[in-house]
């Protein structure tokens, strides 16, 4: 098994999710891991954390369900 850990930020302006965050990892701890460690680059996300406004959902997941970059892409294109 697997895990996705699906965060959704309410927008404080008007109470509705504009932006959401998926982690995805082969164990809970992993998935959380990836959580924090993207708090600490993402100025929104971590203000919305503070203030409480981020709701949580943790699945657990096939692992053949994990995501994995396209055949179509080459690395010039993940690159930008």
């Amino acid at each position: 098994m697997a895990f996705a850990l699906h965060v959704d930020i309410v927008d404080p302006g008007d109470n509705t999710i504009k932006v959401s965050h998926t982690f995805w990892g082969l164990t809970q701890r992993e998935v959380e891991t990836y959580k924090r460690e993207h708090l600490g680059s993402c100025e929104y996300f971590r203000a919305a954390e503070q203030e409480g406004r981020t709701l949580e959902e943790l699945e657990e997941v096939d692992e053949d369900e994990l995501p994995e970059v396209e055949d179509e892409f080459d690395e010039e294109d993940i690159a930008g």
